[in-house]
Formats: C-alpha cells, structure tokens, sequence
C-alpha cells in the first residue's frame, strides 16, 4: 500500500491536476493507497477527488503564534502521523506541506515529488521568507532530507536546485497534458483581429510569480495602441490576499476594470468556456517550475506566449508550437501580440501546432507510469 500526502486539496491547480491523475492511474492497478491531506473542500478542488472520499485522512499540520503550541501541536503531529502510516511502508510526499513532518517517515520507503518552487530553493516564493520559522523548517526539513530515498520532479532546473539544496539527484518525470475538448471558431478570432480586438486569457492560482502586474502592463500598451484588450485571469485569490489585492488595485489605479477580469476560482463549465472564447493565452510567470496550464491552453488550438523561464518551455520550440519571452518586457511582448494579430497564416500555424504537440503526450506515459515504477521497488 502507497500514502499519498498532499498538502491541500481545497484548490484547483496544476498540482492538484497531476496528483488526481495519479489517484486515476492508481485505481486502474492492483495496488492499494490512501491520501493524507492538511484540508479538503470537494467544492474548490476537482471533482474527480470525490471518487476516492473513502480513502482521505485530513491530519492538519496544525500552527499557532505561541511557539509553546506550536512545538506542542508539531509533536503531536507527527505521532498522529506515524500512527495512520503504522502498517504502511510506502509514502509519497506530493509537492510541499507535509515534508516538515519527515521525522515521523524515519524508517519508511519515501518519494518526494517536487512540481513547484519550494521554498528551500530561495526562488520564486521563498526568495524572501527569511525569519527565523523559515530558516527553522530550512533546516530541519534539510537535517531530515535522508529519510527521502528518491527525489522527482517536473523540468531539469528543479532538479539542479536539488542538487544544490540537498546535494541529492532527482528524476525528471514531465506532466502529462489535460486536452481539453473544446471546439473553437478559429474564423470569430480572425474576424476579432480585423476589428483590432482581442481576448486574451492566463491562468494561475495568485502569487507573486505569476507577474501579473506585467500582463496588467502589457493590456495597457495595447489599448494604448489602440487595441480593444481584454484579459481574463483564472485562478483563486486565497492563497496569498496580500498579492491578489495589490493586483487588483493596480487594475483600478490604470483604469482597466473594463479590459481585465479577475475570474477568481471557477468550475469547470466556465473554465471550459473561458478558452472556448479565447484567442491567445498568456503564461509569463518568473521562475515558474512547469506550467500545466499551457499545455491545457495548446490543447484547445490556442496560441500560447510563454516566459522563458517557465519550465514548459523544456519540451517546447520558439515560433513553432508556442511563443517565448522575456517575463519583464512589456514592449516585446505587445509587439508580438500584434504580430500575432496582423498575421492570420502564422496565427493558424501555431494554433494547429500547439493541437498536434498535445496529442503527443499522456499522462500514463508521461507521468504516472514512471512514477509509479519509481516507487513500486520498494512494493
């Protein structure tokens, strides 16, 4: 039997995206698993995880201000832990949250795989988490790095992070891609671009590294240009109040609340139509570890402008199936879009590219099938 521990499922993200499809692939084996998880709300996560309700333990990592407690509460944790995981020989860390509780999977086969930027890499998020409970679970979470017998993750340059954090190799195992089955009328884009407009759309849960203050300034130098923009941004606003406020803030301060739309969290019925009535998508993220979301665009014939430091763009060609770019130049960027929309044969050709690149990939293939090859030596 496989535990699987995920530090949230109250979400929809492209970690949540890969960790059901390994839930999907391992119900299709013989092999018994459990999750473990700090919250669950089927209401804000994939509806796909309702299937395995029998199988979820919530054990919140519980945390107070008074350090008393919280050593109290961490304690206490970690034996809840290592009771429900008693019989259980194989665990799989999936992304971050639960690896503060390494101490209690001391004697366990544990498999940790790293998708986005954790915070002992000092990038992206946890560039600037510097206070001494950052550089507390830092260190007990690198004193405790031997109990990880193989490390994974999703693009190269985590994996040299790895080397560099924990002096440890990593596999490189790539997502999967979500097809989308969604129709789009290629000829209503055209006809938009004749008019000078265009719906642009991004997609990913509010964090600094999302750049979004960029796509803010990009809109702007279209409309500027006399483009009638407009920007719809998916994804929840929870995680981080503080960055999802200043965006929209910013969005009022440049007088743009009629070009951009901050959707939030959405269902799948409007996540669908969303792209349905895209004409571009926008991913511009710094330091981004992969980028699910741009192969979930492809998918759907949608021409996609990518960060060059975005993960994705590992298995992706510049001009020929997606677009890369500088995350910080507004000006090339802009350009590019209108390049993009004063140019329908070149539109046409990324549009069917980006179809026939997604058809290549499977997340059985990919992903799942690897990963649980990786763990099941331990079976």
């Amino acid at each position: 039997m496989i535990a699987f521990l995920i530090n949230d499922l109250d979400i929809r993200g492209g970690t949540h995206k890969q960790f059901l499809k390994m839930l999907d692939y391992m119900s299709s084996t013989e092999i018994d698993f459990i999750v473990i998880t700090r919250v669950l709300d089927f209401d804000k996560t994939f509806p796909g995880f309702k299937k395995y309700v029998h199988k979820i333990n919530v054990i919140d990592v519980k945390y107070s201000n008074n350090n008393f407690v919280k050593i109290f509460n961490y304690i206490k944790t970690l034996f809840l832990l290592r009771k429900v995981l008693k019989s259980i020989d194989v665990v799989n860390i999936h992304d971050g949250g639960y690896e503060i509780l390494l101490p209690a999977l001391i004697g366990k086969k544990v498999f940790w795989q790293i998708n986005d930027l954790h915070y002992c890499f000092k990038v992206g998020v946890g560039k600037g988490k510097s206070s001494f409970a950052d550089i507390c679970r830092r260190n007990l979470i690198k004193l405790f790095s031997p109990v990880v017998n193989e490390f994974s993750v999703n693009v190269t340059k985590n994996k040299l992070r790895i080397k560099e954090v924990f002096n440890r190799d990593a596999h490189v195992f790539y997502c999967g891609i979500e097809k989308l089955a969604i129709n789009r009328n290629q000829q209503l884009t055209l006809d938009r671009f004749k008019h000078k407009k265009i719906n642009i759309l991004s997609s990913g849960v509010f964090m600094p590294y999302r750049n979004y203050e960029t796509q803010i300034q990009i809109v702007k130098d279209l409309v500027d240009k006399g483009i009638d923009a407009h920007l719809n941004i998916i994804g929840s606003t929870a995680l981080d109040k503080t960055y999802s406020t200043k965006i929209i803030d910013l969005i009022k301060d440049v007088d743009l609340e009629k070009n951009i739309t901050v959707c939030g969290l959405v269902d799948e019925e409007e996540f669908e139509e969303l792209h349905k009535n895209a004409d571009i998508f926008i991913f511009i993220n710094v330091d981004q570890s992969w980028g699910l979301a741009v192969f979930e665009a492809m998918s759907c014939g949608l021409p996609v402008f990518v960060s060059n430091s975005v993960g994705a763009t590992e298995i992706l060609t510049d001009n020929e199936n997606a677009v890369f770019v500088d995350p910080f130049n507004v000006e090339s960027i802009s350009n590019n879009i209108l390049d993009l929309m004063s140019d329908p044969q070149n539109y046409c050709y990324l549009a069917k590219n980006s179809v026939d690149f997604c058809d290549s990939f499977s997340w059985e293939n990919a992903y799942c099938s690897k990963m649980l090859a990786l763990m099941s030596t331990e079976l």
